[in-house]
């Protein structure tokens, strides 16, 4: 245990005791006895207790008990349309807590606050989930603990004497008021970012001053520039990691190779998207006597290059991640590494570290090598290109010999993917929608990309390698860094079985991975498969990064970690470092090991941070550039229900995947109500809308400053068949 872990836990004991009355912290310092020279450390473990909701600073900052005085810590989680969520920070506060947006105070979407709960609000909970009525009983933020954020990006407006700035996020739903004097060089609908001068009140919004104009709404390049500054990526390197990056050597000297294991000579290959430029992983196989398999997957070694604490791999720890925006990459790692040193193009010699995993002639793993090693890849191909392949297509004569390759490996590949969805692996048919851009990155059109069989054939090896490499961690006791997966909580798997059942599709209890699994299959090929299968991605935890042994429940696996990826992931390059130093006995150093035990956790928390950071960036542009391009449109749509609720339906179109929603206003061909039983919105005369219906619609409202889209129905198709 800690010395900060041990103060807290004196602290709360105290807190807790029946006799404590509220008292400052110096009070308290003096009370548990802390010696001067400790009280920095001592008020530094009291702002972590405030920031974890175990204290509470009530009138003149005396600390106390949060259940004690009525109230809560907790996240606030704001809603479009004005009201919102605290979300406790401690399990044993229970539930999302109510809160209007008149008793929000000064607090912000994300901001970690305080709230004041009544005890007749406590009181009442179970009389309001048995009879559905609000009591009067009102939650209200009182304090805010530590900001989500300082400054705002949006569209800047002026009418008349009037200047503010519309959020680009919906969650902030208070325009940020702008002073003549404050505005810069921003001009009527440029993108910019405000800096906050002054927190909203009850019944004013925010002030702030405009600090950065991007450039005109809708401009591609604005358009970017606000999203990067909304979700805080780093788009540029510093000079510093940039000069560090030049000076590594394009290629590896004898004093790299003398240490490893030497492949050039075996027959390697990249498998990539065609317009991928760094390629960090590459596969060889090999038929073995006995009919059974050996698979090579071999990772870029970036460990090589980026070592720990300098400039490169400090940069590298900040990004946490590559994120992928339309039309453009922001790279966790400068060029000359990610597309240049650590790219395993072909006839290159390069550093790599290997996975050497032999297979049964059935596909079942019977052993695993990890060691350094050096490739030369002998062919760079494009997943378009295997799956002319695997469909039967023809290489150039010179190459049949790599032809036969391929389909040797798409057949390991099926092995594995079988004995995988065998084992309790879920497959879910989820395409993703690709804007296609031109040369100057205007939208030409929208590509929904499947996963093929030649996704699948390196998903699969990456998958073996990943757990592999897992497996190796743990036999050997070695510091560990997992991709963990929980699985659905009951509550969320009751949910998805109550809103397939009106669908026609049940779910037996207690809802088993491979009940899932057979339940996915039935609806393959369906009207409602679409429904189904973002119906149960909505019901899933989201994956992270823990260091903790836990399993990934999607894939099926007892032990999983992220080792194929270190150019576009920090995890990764972890990993590698872990397997470095088991190799090189550092781990044997008194020490070494309680060293990785305390900065792992730090490390996993902040790369699932900014990978969730990453996502939501990629997905705002993108849903940005979508909402753009359809509402150009004017041909009807095809659309699918999804879900239903009191103020309508929310749809997918199904050639783009984008979501919108259909307003009751919208529908009126008669008086609709909700009618969750069959999960459906009703009318007189058997019309209905039903969740999985298809139906065509037209766009009937954008908001282009806060990218929101409605559609209207464009006939009356709500005749149930």
């Amino acid at each position: 245990m800690s010395k900060q872990n041990s103060v807290e836990q004196r602290v709360l004991k105290f807190v807790r005791g029946r006799r404590y009355r509220p008292m400052t912290a110096k009070e308290m310092a003096e009370a548990l006895s802390i010696p001067d020279a400790e009280h920095e450390d001592f008020f530094g473990a009291i702002k972590e207790l405030e920031l974890a909701g175990e204290l509470v600073e009530v009138k003149k900052k005396r600390l106390a008990d949060p259940g004690r005085v009525d109230l809560m810590i907790g996240t606030l989680l704001c809603n479009p349309r004005g009201f919102g969520f605290i979300r406790p920070v401690r399990e044993i506060d229970g539930e999302d807590i109510y809160v209007s947006g008149e008793n929000m105070s000064s607090a912000l979407e994300g901001d970690l606050v305080v709230a004041r709960v009544p005890t007749a609000y406590r009181k009442a909970k179970a009389e309001r989930a048995r009879t559905r009525k609000r009591d009067r009983a009102e939650v209200k933020i009182v304090s805010v603990l530590k900001r989500a954020r300082t400054h705002i990006v949006g569209t800047f407006r002026r009418e008349r004497k009037v200047r503010y700035v519309v959020p680009d996020n919906p969650r902030l739903f208070r325009d940020v008021i702008i002073a003549a004097e404050d505005t810069g060089s921003a001009k009527n609908n440029d993108k910019v970012r405000a800096r906050i001068t002054a927190w909203p009140t009850r019944h004013l919004g925010p002030e702030g001053e405009i600090v950065e104009v991007f450039g005109k709404r809708g401009n591609l390049e604005a358009e970017r520039q606000s999203v990067v500054s909304e979700f805080g990526l780093r788009d540029t390197f510093p000079s510093e990691v940039l000069r560090a990056a030049k000076r590594i050597p394009r290629n590896p000297t004898r004093r790299d190779l003398k240490s490893r294991t030497d492949l050039t000579d075996e027959l390697i290959i990249t498998i990539d998207p065609d317009d991928a430029r760094d390629f960090d992983d590459a596969v060889n196989l090999k038929r073995l006597p006995d009919g059974g398999w050996e698979l090579g997957v071999h990772i870029a070694d970036v460990a090589h290059y980026v070592k720990p604490d300098d400039a490169i791999d400090k940069e590298a720890l900040a990004r946490g991640t590559s994120v992928y925006l339309p039309g453009q990459v922001i790279p966790m790692l400068p060029e000359a590494l990610s597309n240049g040193v650590c790219s395993l193009r072909p006839d290159e010699i390069h550093l790599t570290k290997s996975v050497r995993m032999r297979f049964t002639a059935k596909g079942k793993p019977t052993e695993a090598q990890v060691f350094n090693s050096y490739i030369k890849s002998a062919r760079r191909f494009t997943y378009k290109e295997v799956e002319r392949v695997i469909k039967g297509g023809s290489l150039s004569k010179k190459e049949k010999r790599l032809q036969k390759k391929l389909l040797e490996m798409y057949e390991l590949s099926e092995l594995l993917r079988a004995r995988r969805v065998e084992e309790g692996m879920l497959e879910l048919a989820l395409p993703e929608a690709h804007i296609v851009t031109d040369e100057q990155g205007n939208t030409k059109g929208i590509e929904l990309l499947t996963g093929d069989e030649s996704h699948r054939l390196i998903e699969q090896f990456m998958l073996a390698a990943n757990e592999a490499v897992a497996n190796e961690l743990i036999r050997r006791k070695l510091p560990y860094i997992c991709r963990a997966h929980d699985e659905p909580s009951p509550e969320a798997i009751r949910e998805f079985r109550d809103t397939i059942r009106p669908l026609g599709f049940t779910l037996p209890t207690p809802g088993t991975r491979k009940q899932i699994q057979n339940l996915l299959n039935r609806a393959r090929n369906q009207p409602y498969e679409s429904v189904i299968h973002y119906l149960f991605l909505r019901s899933m935890m989201q994956a992270e990064y823990s260091a903790e042994d836990r399993p990934h429940y999607a894939i099926g696996a007892i032990h999983y970690l992220h080792f194929t990826s270190p150019i576009r992931r920090y995890p990764d390059l972890l990993v590698h470092r872990i397997l470095d130093e088991a190799t090189e006995g550092s781990l044997k150093k008194s020490g070494r090991r309680a060293w990785w035990k305390e900065n792992l956790p730090v490390w996993a928390d902040h790369s699932t941070e900014r990978e969730k950071n990453a996502e939501m960036a990629e997905r705002s542009l993108t849903d940005r550039r979508l909402r753009a391009h359809i509402a150009e449109q004017t041909e009807p749509m095809d659309a699918i229900i999804i879900a239903v609720e009191n103020y309508g339906m929310r749809v997918q179109l199904r050639d783009s995947l984008l979501h919108g929603v259909v307003r009751m206003s919208a529908l009126s061909d008669g008086f609709y109500r909700l009618d969750r039983q069959s999960a459906a919105l009703v009318a007189s005369g058997k019309k209905r809308y039903r969740v999985g219906q298809v139906i065509k619609v037209r766009v009937g409202a954008y908001d282009e400053f806060k990218h929101q889209i409605e559609f209207v129905p464009v006939k009356a198709n709500a005749r149930e068949k």
